[in-house]
């Protein structure tokens, strides 16, 4: 930060004073502001700063600066972004939690997740979740604002709906309301500090009902016996094959250490895991299918990006003839579905899928197919006919 007096003779009055300026520079962004103190054009000395002949003047002055610099280092106390219109907020307002910006609260809410996540409170992603938000809030503020940044106190509940209808031009629905209600707990997090008297978050948000139909064994034989030629197809089929029976996340499969394979005292293989999302250790059962995979790459299995992996099964999609939309995460749904209606009760399904519960098991991935039902409804059938019901 650079602070300076000026005198600029375009300002001079009538009776030929020149008001004294006080300019703040910060990342090349300069502004004036009036001091109130006015002087004959020869009386200030640019070099020395300083009025000749007048010491209150220069009292006065040196007084202004120092309250400048002083709320530059209140700003960096509190962690706070300094730029020319925080520290004219403060300077103006007298408060520098008034002047604290939308991405410098972001930063503050970011260390409080990371001591959480730290102490196992919290699941790392959730930190690049923050992040990613921050960076589409960024994108919003350039694009849609024309600005860098913005102070918490002059966001408003416009601003806020616009942000919403900004994320959705990129995303779906039930991604844009999980960005924003990170937007609400930043916001929520500065009424708690005192930043702002009222969160300015009013907009209602509703996630959307998805329907994920997981793909059945006959589709995943296809996928899994579907000759390619493709090297770098060929190896994404076999991960996502993996998946599907394995029913590991992304980021599960891509952590996977030689720890995490158990050999049992009856010689089954399972693969034992604590789940990056949630911390709760998944017990796997190794099938035929996963072992062969495994073996195939000796316990290593190439990994690439996430993007790059959903961009690959979607054209391995349209080789096999799959008509859904394969995505890595459909393999998790896909697995579940598999063992539930192979008989697996759902509680041994969660433990599988690495569930704290059956709630999250049974409502976002058990879909038991039409051709279980009906299997399960001739054997009711058959138990009430001997009984006499009908």
């Amino acid at each position: 930060m650079n602070v300076r007096f000026v005198c600029r003779k375009t300002k001079a009055s009538k009776d030929g004073l020149i008001p004294i300026e006080m300019s703040i520079c910060i990342k090349c962004k300069r502004k004036f502001i009036v001091t109130g103190r006015k002087v004959k054009p020869k009386a200030f000395c640019a070099k020395t700063q300083k009025v000749k002949g007048d010491s209150e003047t220069n009292e006065f002055l040196a007084a202004l600066k120092s309250r400048v610099y002083s709320i530059e280092t209140e700003l960096l106390r509190n962690g706070e972004d300094i730029t020319v219109d925080s520290v004219l907020s403060v300077f103006k307002d007298g408060d520098s939690k008034k002047s604290i910006t939308i991405l410098a609260l972001f930063e503050l809410h970011y260390d409080k997740i990371r001591k959480k996540v730290s102490k196992k409170l919290l699941a790392p992603t959730t930190l690049s979740k923050y992040l990613v938000t921050k960076d589409y809030l960024i994108k919003y503020l350039k694009s849609e604002k024309k600005v860098n940044d913005i102070l918490i106190k002059n966001i408003t509940p416009n601003f806020i709906e616009g942000f919403f209808l900004f994320l959705l031009k990129s995303m779906a629905n039930n991604t844009a309301v999980h960005k924003m209600k990170q937007l609400k707990a930043v916001l929520n997090m500065a009424v708690e500090e005192g930043y702002i008297d009222v969160s300015p978050f009013k907009l209602e948000l509703k996630n959307e009902k998805v329907e994920v139909e997981p793909l059945t064994v006959e589709e995943i034989t296809r996928i899994k016996n579907k000759q390619i030629d493709i090297d770098r197809l060929a190896k994404i089929r076999d991960l996502f094959v993996f998946e599907c029976y394995t029913g590991l996340a992304f980021t599960d499969l891509k952590t996977l250490e030689d720890k995490n394979f158990v050999t049992d005292e009856n010689g089954k293989k399972w693969i034992v895991k604590k789940r990056h999302k949630t911390n709760i250790v998944s017990t796997i059962p190794l099938m035929p299918v996963a072992l062969e995979i495994l073996e195939k790459y000796n316990y290593r299995l190439p990994m690439i990006s996430n993007v790059k992996y959903n961009a690959y099964l979607k054209e391995i999609g349209d080789v096999c003839g799959i008509n859904k939309s394969l995505h890595s995460h459909l393999a998790r749904h896909s697995y579940a579905t598999m063992l539930l209606n192979a008989g697996l009760n759902m509680a041994l399904v969660a433990k599988c899928l690495g569930h704290a519960n059956t709630k999250i098991t049974e409502s976002v991935y058990a879909k038991v197919l039409p051709a279980t039902i009906c299997e399960k409804m001739k054997e009711v059938e058959k138990k009430l006919s001997d009984e006499g019901a009908f």
